[in-house]
């Protein structure tokens, strides 16, 4: 195969990893901004919060992995610009520097991932100790109203009522200081009303039997929820990591193959300028005759010219004498 057919054909299969690369790079982005600035949704509860924990209190946020998202789907985007143009201008130095962006992206998204998976298990804990920790201070902090909103959501849409049980409900602060009893939000209740809450104002709770809530518990939903969350960004880290390498194969193929193109066109310069400097053939009719050392009589017959008055006593011998 020519060389140029090979070089067009790896372009190709360049540009459509780096398509794929950057889509997906851009969902990553997508995931990290929606966990940093996206306020509706319980990642924001864990944000706030410790990812994980040791012995010695070391802690860390939620929102590092989201901040390593984030930083990775920037570069990406940066990434795909330097291969590309690499390719189409034929720079090598661009290609390296590719490859090397690579492998600081795969080394980044490794540890963002074995970040995840390691503490899959943590998260979920500390998401139910969150939730608990909602129900509780349900309807007396109005600071945490929008969290109030979250639950609610998962308990209307979800058609679910308290962590565990709906008995939950129990240990709020709202219902316990005030000795009610048969006492749910309304976002609990199966109707489309919630029943009020005799001597109270308030539209957060209603009053009724459990027939009249949903039985199921929350649980299910929420760590399915995150559960479904964290494999989705996995996912798209090990589709990312599958096409780096496709990636680093074909722009390892592509410098050998710019390298390849340098050599020959380097070589068909030399061949056209030693073209030009071939000697002119009306210089080499006679190949006896040596046009650099030319005959010494011919070089120098008429040498004696330049002196007549020498000539003249040669012709005339020593005793010829001038008569006055």
């Amino acid at each position: 195969m020519k060389v140029d057919d090979k070089f067009q054909i790896l372009k190709f299969f360049a540009a459509v990893f780096n398509s794929v690369f950057l889509i997906l790079g851009l969902c990553i982005f997508g995931c990290a901004v929606w966990i940093l600035f996206d306020k509706d949704n319980f990642i924001s509860v864990l944000s706030s919060g410790e990812l994980y924990w040791t012995e010695n209190c070391h802690l860390s946020h939620f929102r590092t992995v989201a901040g390593g998202l984030f930083i990775i789907g920037l570069v990406v985007v940066g990434v795909t610009i330097l291969g590309c143009m690499g390719a189409q201008l034929e720079n090598r130095c661009f290609l390296l520097l590719y490859m090397g962006f690579l492998i600081c992206i795969v080394l980044g998204q490794l540890f963002v991932t074995f970040i995840i998976l390691l503490n899959h298990g943590k998260i979920t804990s500390k998401m139910k100790i969150e939730v608990d920790k909602i129900i509780t201070e349900y309807g007396t902090n109005p600071d945490n109203q929008r969290h109030w909103k979250l639950l609610d959501n998962v308990q209307r849409y979800g058609h679910c009522c308290g962590m565990q049980s709906p008995n939950d409900w129990q240990r709020n602060m709202f219902i316990k200081n005030n000795s009610l009893i048969e006492v749910y939000p309304c976002s609990c209740f199966n109707t489309t009303d919630c029943p009020a809450i005799s001597g109270f104002s308030t539209l957060l709770f209603g009053n009724g039997n459990e027939t009249q809530i949903h039985p199921q518990s929350c649980v299910d939903i929420i760590t399915n929820w995150l559960k479904e969350n964290t494999l989705t960004i996995v996912g798209m880290e090990v589709g990312l990591l599958i096409v780096q390498v496709l990636q680093f194969i074909v722009a390892v193929y592509l410098y050998q193959t710019v390298g390849q193109k340098a050599k020959l066109r380097n070589g068909s310069q030399l061949i056209r300028s030693e073209e030009h400097c071939e000697p002119n053939p009306d210089f080499l009719d006679d190949p006896d005759q040596n046009h650099a050392y030319p005959e010494p009589n011919q070089a120098y017959a008429h040498t004696n010219l330049a002196y007549p008055e020498d000539q003249h006593q040669a012709d005339f011998g020593p005793n010829h004498s001038y008569h006055r």
